[in-house]
């Protein structure tokens, strides 16, 4: 059966609802899925929309580099650009400024 724990907290209460507004081809497929599964319908949706929330999130949590995108991230870290005149003062106002216990 579905209605597994992702959709919801276990033993939660299902109190919550969200309407959408959709076509007659739609209907059938999301009947025909829930009998096929035979659980309801509202329990199909559940368990639809739980996973495919979770897909987008894990999805989005991360980026996956091609590899010509992976040589050039590492072409740039392993050739770092010279320092600005903006922080080529302020390192000399750093070593003006701290002296070192030596």
């Amino acid at each position: 059966m579905l209605d597994r724990p992702e959709a919801g907290e276990p033993g939660e209460k299902q109190t919550r609802t969200t309407q959408i507004r959709h076509g007659e081809a739609l209907a059938q497929l999301i009947e025909r899925a829930a009998v096929t599964l035979g659980v309801d319908k509202s329990v199909f949706l559940r368990d639809a929309i739980a996973r495919e929330a979770r897909r987008v999130i894990e999805e989005s949590s991360h980026h996956v580099l091609s590899a010509e995108d992976a040589r050039l991230f590492a072409a740039a870290l392993d050739t770092p650009p010279p320092p600005t005149p903006r922080a080529l003062q302020a390192a000399e106002t750093y070593r003006r400024r701290v002296t070192h216990a030596e």
